[in-house]
């Protein structure tokens, strides 16, 4: 049986923990509250008022005037996360973590019913209570996509437990895109052809859905009826990275392009940093633009080759928004490299594409870096730009590197 274990309004759950003043009362995580910028969470206090993740502060700020806003700690957080984790390891092997806040476990043995590991999900919902004083919501049914919708059908401190039968009578009367991958894009095609919710999706032929999704067509069908053979990947065996990337709002908006493009340089070196320091290489590079109305616009080129330097993954994405940007204002620019594989151990190719001692000075940096702090180190070539703003979004050298990092797995 599968469990997934979501934390209530973990950021914002974590900070009420942390500091009793702010417990019942309605509380914002996002960046240096002082700055622009987005909720990263929001407290159950304050989500009837309609504030939500990626929402602008200046517009969470119309709609909860009484929030107490928090500057989050991304630290803080993981530690907690790696606690959590230690949690679920003293009761099974087979866990999965999902997000920082997320966690499939596979728990009992084959024959273990519902009831079984609902008993398993309310002791641990006491532990996590007890020991961080936090809220978890638990979903439980026999594969991820059962457990992982269950757990958002009550919220906060919930727990639902079902089977196929059990899904399709909770779920098939909802819209389409209530269903775990079906994002707003697909759920609007879906429509198109007539597939208003989950349950149309479900008794809908499945020669048309192939037609319209190819291969991915059946298997939204599955879906639809609670069917799922995604394997649980243990934390043992670990999960590769498919992407990995660094997006920064901008402190104001700019249509400068020197500054746009010194901020590139200052993102492409970060993800190559961070691509060298997990031991991987990347393909393809894109680029996120949005503008002050938040459209954003995405862009990727292939490379020819793999790489973990930041001057390839610059140059592209520099090209890339040469090509793509309107000269319109921008609020947030963002490089992110994908198609990753892990770097070998000795390449011989980078030693033949770059002088010995270049390769040698790229490593001494990451020491540097490694010991003093990412932002202890940056291309010269950022330092003018830095200077058009009023304020410098990475945060003074030597200081905790600004921006936002993402990592998906």
């Amino acid at each position: 049986m599968i469990l997934l274990v979501d934390m209530d309004a973990f950021f914002a759950s974590v900070e009420q923990a942390h500091h009793p003043q702010l417990r019942g009362k309605p509380v914002i995580v996002c960046g240096d509250p002082s700055r622009r910028g987005v909720v990263t969470a929001a407290s159950y206090e304050a989500r009837p008022s309609g504030v939500r993740a990626g929402m602008p502060l200046q517009e969470a700020r119309r709609l909860c005037p009484d929030a107490i806003y928090v500057e989050g700690d991304p630290e803080k957080y993981v530690a907690l996360s790696l606690q959590l984790l230690n949690l679920y390891l003293s009761i099974t092997p087979d866990v999965e973590p999902f997000s920082v806040d997320e966690a499939f476990l596979s728990v009992g043995k084959p024959g273990t019913t519902l009831d079984d590991a609902s008993v398993i999900a309310r002791d641990l919902q006491r532990t996590i209570d007890a020991r961080f004083g936090l809220g978890a919501s638990i979903g439980i049914g026999p594969n991820k996509l059962i457990a992982k919708m269950a757990a958002g059908v009550r919220k906060p401190r919930g727990l639902t437990a079902l089977d196929e039968a059990g899904f399709r009578a909770e779920f098939w009367s909802q819209e389409v895109q209530a269903l775990w991958g079906v994002g707003e894009k697909m759920s609007a095609r879906l429509r198109e052809i007539g597939i208003m919710t989950v349950g149309d999706l479900g008794r809908a032929p499945a020669g048309p859905l192939k037609a319209e999704f190819g291969i991915i067509g059946p298997q939204l069908k599955e879906a639809a009826w609670g069917k799922d053979d995604t394997p649980l990947v243990p934390y043992h065996e670990g999960v590769e990275a498919k992407s990995m990337g660094h997006e920064v709002t901008l402190a104001e908006d700019s249509d400068d392009p020197a500054m746009l493009e010194g901020m590139l340089l200052r993102l492409s070196d970060q993800v190559a940093r961070r691509l060298r320091s997990e031991g991987y290489v990347g393909r393809t590079v894109c680029v996120k633009l949005r503008d002050r109305r938040f459209v954003t616009r995405l862009r990727q080129r292939v490379l020819e080759g793999f790489t973990a330097e930041h001057r390839p993954i610059f140059e592209t994405a520099r090209a890339l928004m040469r090509e793509h940007w309107r000269g319109d204002a921008l609020r947030l620019v963002g490089v992110t490299v994908s198609q990753l594989e892990r770097a070998p151990e000795h390449d011989q190719s980078e030693l033949f594409a770059h002088d010995l001692k270049a390769v040698r000075l790229r490593t001494a940096l990451d020491r540097v870096r490694d010991r003093l702090g990412e932002a202890s180190l940056i291309p010269a070539a950022t330092m003018t730009r830095r200077r058009r703003l009023k304020h410098v979004p990475f945060g003074p050298v030597g200081g905790r590197p600004g921006g936002r990092a993402r990592r998906e797995a």
